[in-house]
């Protein structure tokens, strides 16, 4: 058993133990989504949604800009041909 120090009784009424705040009460709250998975389940799921964001991300700025600097590489060797 602990010996009460003061700073273990502090510690323990700075924990709050009212069940209305923050028991299964009324404003209890549940995690629900990618929070209520597993950990890993819930890691996999996200990086498989960053992935899948970042790559559609990709494709618009592709399709949207036309891919900018390489085409600033093309005109230059357009205007200025190898020898």
């Amino acid at each position: 058993m602990i010996r009460a120090t003061p700073l273990i009784r502090q510690a323990e009424r700075a924990i709050n133990r009212n069940p209305q705040l923050y028991g299964p009460g009324p404003v209890a709250r549940y995690a629900t989504g990618i929070g209520a998975m597993d950990p890993l389940k819930g890691l996999v799921v996200c990086a498989a949604q960053g992935l899948a964001v970042g790559l559609a991300g990709g494709l618009v700025y592709n399709v949207v800009y036309g891919n900018p600097g390489l085409q600033a590489i093309e005109d230059y060797y357009i205007e200025n041909p190898p020898r």
